[in-house]
């Protein structure tokens, strides 16, 4: 009998514990520094003071940072083991004050081409957009988002969405692009979970 209530207290415990929804993307906190991603991204300690003494700027203390360049696309990428046909797509990051992306309609149009994916079909986004693409590794079978941030608050920011038409238990590629201009924008957290 004592077993018996032992193993429905533990039942209901685990009934009351939040689910916690895997993540497909590995180190998507940045908890290990920029481990895993390939592209422009910075780690904090490139942005750390010189002087120990000196307190390290809070913008650019954690995270993913991409300093905009002025001319040409930045991108971060990672692959990744797809584990559904769909699942929740869900970025949080911060802008700089400064930040400004580049207002010419020329670095918005034919988008695969300007961030070098050069399979996918071409296609333009509105100015002072950022994008997502989520695609089959080594292929052009996927889709992408397109975020507008709202410019002038250090406030974190979240960008979620369902995504859906993924090749179950296939691997994939996660790559987040951003627009010339000025100033820095943080990747505080990146996951893709199956609900």
């Amino acid at each position: 009998m004592h077993m018996k209530a032992v193993f429905f207290a533990l039942l209901a415990l685990a009934c009351t514990l939040p689910l916690r929804a895997d993540n497909w993307i590995q180190n998507g906190d940045f908890a290990d520094g920029i481990n895993h991603w390939r592209g422009n991204g910075r780690a904090p300690a490139d942005f750390a003071p010189e002087n120990p003494l000196d307190k390290p700027d809070p913008f650019t203390s954690k995270g993913l940072i991409i300093a905009l360049r002025h001319m040409d696309w930045s991108k971060v990428a990672q692959d990744f083991k797809g584990k559904s046909a769909g699942g929740v797509l869900t970025i949080t990051y911060m802008v700089s004050p400064d930040l400004a992306f580049s207002t010419k309609p020329d670095h918005y149009m034919n988008i695969p081409d300007l961030i070098h994916y050069d399979g996918w079909q071409p296609f333009n986004i509105p100015p002072g957009d950022w994008i997502v693409f989520i695609t089959d590794f080594g292929s052009a079978h996927g889709t992408y988002y397109m975020i507008k941030p709202t410019l002038g608050s250090s406030s974190p920011q979240t960008y979620k969405a369902r995504v859906t038409g993924l090749t179950p238990l296939e691997d994939k590629t996660i790559t987040v692009a951003f627009p010339p201009g000025d100033g820095k924008l943080v990747i505080l957290q990146i996951s893709m979970t199956d609900n």
